[in-house]
């Protein structure tokens, strides 16, 4: 059996992308690259419509695990290179199919051909059925059927000018767009369930997710620290060179807890943080914000405290889990694998002394007048020079 391998990645929004297609394939390509950089023997193709990656039996799996972690990727599936002959064709798919089924029940199947080399004397449905027929004829007494629509396996073959190379079922991805085709943002990221999941969210949709932390290790320990690193290093498996941003933040909780009425100190601290993260952002050329902020979720993200918050910044804030419940979120937080970290028990940065009855409806004039009793200008400043920055790719954890 031939130890070469060829993995077949498809893409599927990028092919919508008109005029502008190729440099969302050429960045697709390279974060396949880079993600793939330390495994030897890879050589990439990419024909129009397609992105080929010929590696190594031993190297395959390996490589499936990792194109499952980038965005853009609809499937990828694992080819052997076999001559263009019915016979051929069909006995890898008896290969692959017979140890699939199960006795006494039935297993749907079909086959389905791309002809990219035109002058092969053959079309793609007369191909599909003579290569069926012979899987058929040798598995039909075991159960095996065929079915366009309900297949159980799929039989691939790409009969190219240069290969013929047979593809095993389908291997889905992440689909949306490749990390970095929509330029870089930057999220605040606590220890939650919800703000790993908002950033995960944005990398599908082409963005460089950096994140920046509120950090309170006086009042709450190095607990919360250590969440968010972990977090943000899961997070960069994703995407590579993100960073992360931890801005030291018990001093400004600290005057407006002493300065500012009860009611307002959360929607007070979200507005410095949201002041600091604009100001973080422009810095390092991000060019909007994002939160795991839902609506109704909690008291300081009703609308009417969500408008205080965003009053103060004039970049965009994405809020990509803004109508989602917290079952929902929860759910794409054990996808992403981030959920058993998020539920380590330690409180956030908000959370430190807490009112017992934060405001629900914080008018921004009343939030204005409280942020004259403390010189947060000063405070904030003071706060982003002692900021410590986190290279994700070089972090060990």
């Amino acid at each position: 059996m031939n130890e070469r391998r060829t993995i077949l990645v498809r893409y599927d929004e990028i092919g919508l992308k008109g005029k502008n297609r190729d440099q969302f394939i050429n960045r697709l390509v390279k974060n396949i690259q880079m993600q793939m950089k330390d495994l030897e023997g890879l050589k990439f193709k990419v024909p129009h419509g397609r992105i080929f990656i010929h590696c190594s039996k031993k190297s395959t799996e390996e490589c499936i695990r990792r194109l499952q972690k980038i965005p853009g990727i609809a499937s990828a599936s694992v080819g052997v290179t076999r001559e263009p002959e019915f016979d051929a064709l069909a006995a890898v798919g008896v290969e692959w199919i017979e140890p699939l089924m199960q006795p006494g029940k039935a297993f749907k199947f079909c086959v389905r051909t791309n002809r990219a080399d035109k002058s092969y004397p053959h079309k793609s449905p007369e191909i599909d059925r003579q290569v069926g027929s012979r899987i058929l004829g040798q598995l039909h007494s075991k159960g095996l059927e065929v079915s366009i629509k309900e297949a159980d396996f799929i039989l691939e073959i790409e009969i190219g000018q240069d290969e013929t190379v047979v593809f095993n079922n389908r291997t889905p991805g992440l689909r949306g767009l490749p990390v970095g085709s929509s330029g870089d943002i930057l999220g605040l990221i606590s220890g939650g369930i919800d703000s790993p999941v908002a950033l995960y969210r944005m990398m599908k949709r082409g963005c460089r997710a950096h994140g920046i932390f509120f950090d309170n290790r006086p009042f709450m320990g190095r607990g919360g620290y250590d969440k968010v690193v972990k977090l943000s290093k899961l997070l960069n498996g994703y995407q590579g060179k993100s960073k992360l941003y931890v801005v030291p933040f018990e001093d400004i909780q600290v005057a407006i807890r002493d300065h500012c009425r009860p009611a307002h100190r959360v929607v007070l601290y979200r507005r410095m943080m949201y002041r600091i993260a604009q100001a973080v952002a422009q810095q390092k050329g991000c060019l909007a914000l994002a939160t795991g902020e839902s609506v109704g979720q909690v008291a300081s993200q009703t609308i009417e405290n969500l408008n205080a918050v965003s009053d103060v910044v004039t970049l965009s804030v994405f809020r990509p889990l803004i109508g989602m419940n917290k079952q929902e979120i929860i759910n794409e937080a054990k996808e992403l694998e981030s959920y058993d970290i998020s539920i380590e028990p330690h409180p956030d940065c908000c959370s430190a002394f807490m009112p017992p009855r934060p405001s629900t409806r914080a008018k921004i004039v009343d939030l204005e007048i409280d942020e004259t009793k403390y010189p947060w200008e000063v405070l904030m400043l003071e706060a982003m020079a002692k900021m410590e920055t986190v290279d994700l790719d070089t972090l060990t954890v």
